[in-house]
């Protein structure tokens, strides 16, 4: 995924469905292990895709590690023994967290396990594994599927050589109370709301209810990357499952769309223009909001690519563009030109050459000149008659005002003559 998700989604939860314990299950006095027994399947309306911006939406890391942390004092009041773990809870909460986010996301038991072991193992996380239209029920994992997926994780970390940590809360406990905890964030509870939610029912209550709000939307697609030239397209803002009067507004300048779209009222078509990118990469969000939710569709535009172009000129042998510089005389200008398209004003060249005459010889400088001239002379070591050939490197470093910068480098020749 990448770093941060590109966009909310809008997720459903059934309040009579609960991926803990059902209200017909019994509740023990110290519920604090809960039986591997399979949940009921808890529907999320979702919008497909790949990765990134259709992708379920779940809390930060942080809000996870924390629940996980007050996890810890939760069973120590009901008296719960010390267990030994080679897990510690940070990778518990980061672990359980891609394993359940995998599965939410249309993958399998196996395959959220092989994708979770690897990203241990140092490689990078995988996609969601499918592509679900708009309205389609997305289950949880049962019970035993994320116990099972906790174990594994155990014998992961005994094999990475880590060392045995106490902890109050035993495997069972951590991945059934754990999946609860994801259920609630990811249908529209806060981070305490959700801790409370769980812990109520660690001390005997029935599940409770999830935070969602009839009223949703989603967004397809939930974004998208463009390139630097103007880019004139669509998506569409679907109720999910109800629709109610939302408000649109944009974060940028160049990302518009026409002012008869800043309110509605369900289905739309939405009409945006991204205008041309002189600059760098860019990113910008048109935010719907409405009673209860929110979310936005963002666009990631590529900026116009930094290039510069070095040329040679002989002014003793052609008036043009050249590759070669004779050195006839005895002090022959070998004059070089360069330009850029960074996007600020005032640019500030610096200019180096090199190249073999005899010995190493080389010449820089730095300034607001774009030109740039190696002088050198005829009859020197090495030249001859008909004209020896050696190479001219250049290289020059581009900075505008702004602070961007281009560098190009390019090889001339320099034919050197006698007198």
């Amino acid at each position: 995924m990448r770093t941060v998700t590109r966009a909310a989604l809008i997720l459903v939860l059934a309040a009579s469905a609960a991926c803990s314990r059902t209200p017909q299950q019994p509740v023990a006095a110290t519920p604090t292990g809960p039986t591997a027994a399979a949940g009921s399947q808890t529907a999320i309306a979702f919008v497909g895709g790949v990765s990134g911006p259709m992708d379920v939406a779940f809390p930060s890391r942080a809000d996870s590690f924390l629940f996980r942390q007050d996890l810890e004092p939760k069973y120590q009041s009901m008296g719960r023994g010390v267990t030994q773990t080679y897990v510690d809870r940070e990778g518990e909460a980061v672990w359980l967290q891609e394993y359940i986010r995998y599965r939410v996301n249309g993958c399998d038991h196996a395959t959220a396990i092989s994708r979770v072991l690897s990203q241990i193992d140092g490689n990078p996380p995988g996609g969601i594994c499918t592509p679900i239209p708009d309205g389609i029920a997305v289950a949880y994992p049962p019970r035993n599927d994320v116990v099972e997926a906790r174990h594994v994780l155990e014998t992961k970390y005994q094999s990475m050589g880590r060392g045995l940590i106490p902890t109050y809360v035993d495997m069972e406990g951590a991945a059934i109370w754990f999946t609860d905890y994801l259920r609630y964030r990811t249908n529209a509870c806060d981070h305490p709301t959700a801790e409370q939610k769980v812990f109520v029912q660690i001390d005997g209550a029935p599940p409770p209810p999830t935070c969602f709000v009839p009223c949703n939307y989603a967004l397809l697609p939930g974004g998208v990357d463009v390139g630097s030239g103007v880019t004139n397209s669509s998506f569409e803002i679907r109720p999910n499952p109800t629709a109610c009067q939302w408000n649109a507004s944009s974060d940028a300048s160049w990302l518009t769309f026409p002012s008869d779209y800043r309110a509605g009222n369900g289905y739309t078509v939405i009409p945006y223009t991204v205008a041309l990118n002189n600059g760098g990469d860019r990113q910008g969000r048109i935010s719907f909001s409405w009673a209860g939710g929110g979310t936005s569709f963002v666009v990631y535009q590529a900026g116009t690519p930094f290039v510069a172009n070095l040329v040679l000129n002989d002014p003793f042998r052609t008036p043009g563009e050249t590759t070669e510089c004779h050195i006839h005389s005895p002090s022959t200008p070998c004059n070089l030109t360069v330009s850029a398209n960074l996007p600020g004003n005032n640019y500030s060249y610096s200019w180096s050459a090199s190249w073999v005459y005899g010995t190493q010889k080389s010449s820089a400088t730095t300034g607001a000149s774009n030109m740039f001239t190696v002088t050198e002379q005829c009859g020197g070591s090495g030249s001859s008659p008909e004209g020896t050939p050696t190479e001219l490197a250049v290289t020059v470093t581009i900075t505008d005002d702004r602070g961007n910068i281009v560098t190009v480098s390019r090889s001339f020749t320099m034919v050197l003559f006698t007198c």
